[in-house]
């Protein structure tokens, strides 16, 4: 007979949404287990020693954490007061080093980057001056306190936001493309294509139309990325304390075979090894909407018209490139000869040099090519962290936007002469603007494909590092869809917490805590945290 355990909530992923959810469901007094795949906990947000070489730790997925100042998470679970997370935010946020030797830089000081800037245009550092204090206000007043609150229905949100001056500030963005906007804000060609990248780099097409609203946000957080002492592992490993110590429980190297259906309700799941765990109160899934519903649900329990939806879901079109590599030593950029400082960006964008080199890169993705000479971003963590390498020595990520299907085929990604050659076109890039790395510098290296993110992270299907494109038709209270808009589902006792759902993808840190918030006022336990005070003043304004 098959081994069954009771708990009132079964959460599907041990990501970080999975974990966020646990963290507050568990502390809420109700029995939690999260069940994940593979055999560790924290999904994308993953620090390992992939490279080969002891000692050296690679962010291997999820590098930069964008709204550390905003997610309510930090101060609901006392993780930097309690226990021990600690944040590295770099003064100099991007750096694009350029073929002639001269650098364009972004800071978390908006006058440093305007004195930047000014060397390549005095009116483009007039209007950043200008662009980046309407984007503070607009993330303060609603992009940022939106994000940790259950969507509104499109229609309803905009009737809202046309009530206030900065509301309808804020939806002039929508129906404009990243290019439009760069276009009407800036005339350097360089200063453009660094703000398109920076906008685009998380998912927007660079031409596509509809999803305009995100770009102040981009805009802001460009320069308040922050990383994780130790790696990215460490904000997962936090909040598995917190579950831990409220007696929740975690389980890896799950595979779940469906999703137990009775009386029309998820009443728990079963497991491949033929264990099942029966969730009294709920089942939270924190994978995409394929898995959850067409493959663990199953069509049969579904409306034919929400499943048509769900197959009708779109990947991104593009995933990430990786390579990851354990050093001798920190690259030393041409560009810094004239400024040490450059030597220390959180983020380098090499490559680009106008915004149709970007655009057309995009471009080339879109016909399923890889170019070996495109542009792409960088980092090198133990430059600030100390913890993430040997003493003396360095680790670095090369990230470029690369197709899943390339040249029509996924499985080309899994041919090393393949991987070795592109990964050999991206460190020449780099020797182009800090020559110093050279092979005999490059201890180890390891090469992360779109095909293997697929393989190693079974919720990003087609290598989308974020469940799902972002797209007018899935956005806001349509991510995933209506149905699913306020994470919940169709399906009684079923909730939805992943990077398909709102806000979306990029360890935001609002999926899994939407859910746990939906799951607790639908089980009319009194929640123990509060609402966050910008939300308050949001509502106080008539924003949300």
């Amino acid at each position: 007979m098959a081994k069954q355990f009771e708990y009132d909530v079964v959460i599907i992923g041990g990501g970080p949404n999975g974990l966020l959810a646990g963290s507050y469901l568990s502390r809420a007094g109700l029995k939690v287990i999260v069940l994940e795949r593979r055999h560790e906990m924290g999904g994308g947000a993953a620090t390992e020693d992939v490279a080969g070489t002891p000692g050296f730790r690679i962010n291997s997925h999820a590098q930069y954490m964008m709204m550390t100042d905003y997610a309510p998470v930090y101060k609901d679970l006392e993780l930097e007061t309690k226990y021990g997370l600690r944040h590295i935010y770099p003064s100099l946020q991007f750096a694009m080093p350029l073929k002639d030797g001269r650098c364009l830089c972004l800071y978390s000081d908006v006058e440093r980057s305007c004195q930047s800037i000014a060397n390549f245009s005095q009116k483009d550092a007039e209007t950043y001056r200008e662009i980046s204090a309407k984007c503070a206000e607009y993330m303060e007043a609603f992009i940022g306190p939106a994000t940790y609150v259950q969507p509104k229905p499109p229609l309803e949100q905009a009737m809202q936001l046309e009530k206030t001056e900065i509301g309808k500030e804020i939806s002039a963005y929508t129906p404009k493309s990243p290019k439009q906007v760069v276009d009407e804000l800036f005339e350097d060609q360089y200063v453009k294509t660094l703000m398109l990248h920076n906008i685009c780099m998380w998912g927007l097409d660079p031409e596509g139309e509809g999803v305009g609203y995100l770009i102040p946000l981009y805009l802001n957080r460009m320069v308040n990325y922050r990383m994780c002492v130790s790696g990215s592992h460490a904000l997962p490993q936090a909040l598995i304390k917190v579950i831990l110590e409220n007696k929740g429980h975690l389980v890896t190297s799950v595979i779940i075979k469906r999703i137990i259906m009775e009386g029309g309700r998820a009443a728990g799941v079963e497991c491949e090894d033929g264990r099942i765990y029966r969730a009294k109160k709920a089942v939270v899934s924190t994978i995409d909407p394929h898995q959850t519903f067409l493959e663990l649900v199953g069509e049969e329990h579904l409306d034919k018209d929400f499943v048509e939806s769900i197959k009708g879901w779109e990947w991104e079109h593009w995933s990430f490139l990786g390579v990851h590599l354990a050093l001798e030593e920190a690259p030393r950029f041409r560009a810094a000869e004239k400024n040490e400082e450059i030597n220390k960006a959180l983020v380098y964008v090499l490559g680009f040099e106008s915004p149709e080199e970007f655009i057309e890169h995009y471009k080339a993705i879109g016909r399923g090519e890889c170019p070996l000479d495109a542009g792409y971003s960088c980092s090198f963590p133990s430059v600030f962290d100390p913890l993430q390498a040997p003493e003396g020595k360095h680790t670095g990520s090369l990230y470029k936007m690369a197709p899943y299907d390339v040249e029509g085929d996924s499985e080309k990604w899994f041919s090393i002469k393949y991987k070795d050659e592109h990964a050999a076109g991206m460190l020449n890039l780099l020797r182009e603007y800090a020559p110093n790395i050279t092979d005999d510098k490059i201890r180890n290296k390891y090469v992360s494909t779109p095909a293997e993110i697929s393989v190693k992270f079974f919720d990003m299907k087609k290598g989308s590092i974020k469940q799902g494109a972002y797209t007018p038709f899935q956005m806001g209270y349509n991510r995933p869809n209506a149905e699913c808009s306020t994470h919940r589902s169709p399906v009684e006792g079923l909730y939805m917490g992943g990077a398909c759902t709102y806000p979306g993808g990029t360890i935001l840190l609002g999926s899994g805590y939407l859910a746990a918030d939906a799951v607790v006022e639908d089980l009319g336990i009194e929640k123990w945290w509060k609402e966050p005070e910008i939300v308050i003043q949001a509502r106080e304004k008539g924003l949300l």
